[in-house]
């Protein structure tokens, strides 16, 4: 067993919660007038939560929340990376448009657009926000006012995060240090442990406002570094604690889709260049992932409480979500940045008014579709420029789809607007069946490298059988699909 003794209470709840996920009645899935929206995002988390089916980790806030809504079993993001996932979802526009994969500003990429916030703020809700919403910091100050800026100390954490001497004496010019810190401290001295009290009492503020609320809280955890309070260290036992089971890179992969995982070894104590990480080192990170897991769960079970003993839980749709998936070692790489089932599935959770109850679905969905979908359930009209579809269907029906694939695109490049040169873009195609990517030379438009995975039979991406007659067969209406999702883009 991965967990300690500590884990005793939390996993008989999770046995509470699995047997109301089965055995609670449907709600009927109505909509309301004027739903309260609580947009709940957390950053980097990968659907290894217990409700996903993980029962090595500790999530019962989180499942929880799934018990009393649908939780989408295939959901992904249209780009593995913080501020292109996050301005495609929030803009309504796939990250292909605009140039937003070259992870600009919102401002920048594109000035005067009507963000998913500015929708029901321009809708008369009450529109507040705190944490990682947006990735960029001018994107926060335009899109939430000064309301958003750091006014309390928990707030301007130190470098990336850090509270103990040992870890802040390592930190580099950058503000980086040791990949995980562990510190005996409250929740709250952590940012993210502040956002869930400052979460909760909004709401509790909120709860005499005569207009509709649109409240955002942007989770910064299981991000780098992986920073938690020992509680949530103790919850597992480190020893017990298994390394990836696919800790190879996919045989016959294309070299487009390798990366050293940069974003890791940015920190002092990671080995640098491309050395590989000691199983060790590899356990330590894990155990700090998870801990980061368990700390954010306990804040969103703060949220939730406020809520309902607010009395406004009824009429208001909740919406958690991760914003990209991560990979632990897996496929001989950590973070995101491809184009990968692990980094691309993400877990998605919608509960409230219009939503059924005590269900999942294996309908597909794009995170592309929370715009539309959140304006459904309000009852109002999406913008005309808005690409994804309502998920409203699925909502009341989870044996009904609005879509039969998912689309994620990765570039090898994505350091200029300009300079398609440079850009070597993969665009996958996520289907029942198969993950099909074609990595495309932007600048000549030529086909450098083609890779398909077969999902029928395992969910592990292990080999590259494109080249396999056995599947020949497929490939043409998987080429059908890239080719429209390409041609559908509107040129910047």
């Amino acid at each position: 067993m991965v967990y300690s003794k500590k884990f005793l209470f939390t996993g008989i709840l999770a046995v509470i919660v699995s047997a109301a996920f089965t055995s609670c009645s449907h709600r009927n899935a109505e909509k309301v007038k004027n739903p309260n929206i609580l947009f709940i995002m957390v950053d980097d988390l990968r659907p290894d939560l217990n409700c996903y089916g993980s029962n090595h980790i500790s999530s019962p806030n989180i499942d929880k929340l799934a018990s009393e809504g649908i939780l989408f079993k295939q959901a992904y993001v249209q780009q593995a990376i913080c501020m292109a996932s996050r301005a495609s979802l929030l803009t309504g526009y796939r990250p292909h448009e605009n140039r937003i994969y070259s992870c600009l500003s919102v401002q920048e990429l594109m000035p005067g657009v009507e963000t998913l916030n500015q929708f029901f703020e321009n809708n008369g809700y009450k529109v507040m926000a705190k944490g990682k919403i947006f990735h960029h910091h001018e994107d926060h100050v335009e899109q939430f006012g000064d309301e958003w800026l750091p006014t309390d100390k928990h707030e301007k954490p130190l470098g990336r995060g850090y509270l103990t001497p040992t870890a802040i004496a390592e930190m580099d010019e950058s503000g980086r240090g040791p990949a995980w810190e562990i510190a005996d401290v409250e929740d709250y001295e952590y940012r993210d442990g502040y956002y869930g009290l400052w979460a909760a009492e909004q709401i509790e503020k909120l709860k005499d406002s005569d207009a509709p609320f649109f409240l955002g809280v942007g989770f910064y955890k299981p991000h780098l570094p992986f920073n938690a309070p020992r509680k949530y260290w103790d919850i597992y036992d480190h020893d017990a604690i298994s390394l990836t089971s696919q800790p190879e890179y996919p045989e016959n992969g294309s070299v487009y889709g390798l990366h050293s995982f940069g974003e890791l070894r940015n920190y002092t104590n990671i080995p640098k260049g491309n050395e590989p990480i000691p199983d060790d080192m590899a356990r330590m990170l894990i155990h700090g992932y998870y801990a980061c897991i368990s700390y954010i769960d306990a804040q969103i079970g703060i949220i939730m409480d406020a809520l309902e003993k607010s009395g406004l839980k009824e009429n208001t749709i909740v919406v958690l979500m991760g914003d990209h998936g991560w990979k632990l070692g897996d496929h001989s790489m950590w973070a995101k940045h491809t184009n990968f089932e692990l980094d691309t599935r993400v877990p998605l959770i919608i509960t409230g008014p219009g939503v059924q109850q005590n269900q999942e679905t294996h309908s597909f969905a794009e995170y592309i579709d929370l715009y539309p979908t959140l304006a459904d359930l309000a009852g109002l009209q999406a913008p005309a420029h808005v690409q994804g579809l309502s998920l409203v269907p699925v909502l009341q029906n989870p044996e009904k789809s609005v879509k039969d694939a998912a689309f994620s695109i990765w570039p090898s490049y994505r350091g200029s607007r300009t300079d398609d040169d440079k850009v070597i873009m993969g665009y996958s195609v996520r289907t029942d069946e198969f993950r099909y990517t074609e990595w495309i030379h932007m600048a000549s438009d030529s086909l450098l490298d083609r890779e398909l995975y077969d999902h029928r039979y395992n969910h592990r991406e292990e080999a590259n059988i494109v080249k396999d007659p056995t599947v020949a067969d497929h490939l043409p209406a998987l080429e059908q699909r890239i080719y429209n999702y390409r041609k559908a883009a509107v040129k910047p």
